[in-house]
């Protein structure tokens, strides 16, 4: 089943810096270079928090 909505796009109209993040992305699954979910979303919070700090010690008002 194919959904008519979705659109494919060919590879000379994707940005190539995307396709290389990718690219690396799945060559450290490969290579067994990943982390848990858990991991990960514990180093997101830990990297929002750091954010968050920063923005707020230089007065600078934005959403979280």
């Amino acid at each position: 089943m194919v959904d008519e909505k979705i659109t494919i796009q060919d590879a000379s109209e994707v940005d190539p810096n995307l396709l290389r993040m990718l690219d690396r992305g799945l060559e450290d699954i490969e290579a067994g270079r990943t982390l848990s979910h858990e991991a990960a979303m514990t180093e997101v919070r830990r990297i929002r928090e750091e954010r968050r700090f920063a923005r707020s010690n230089t007065g600078v008002a934005a959403n979280a």
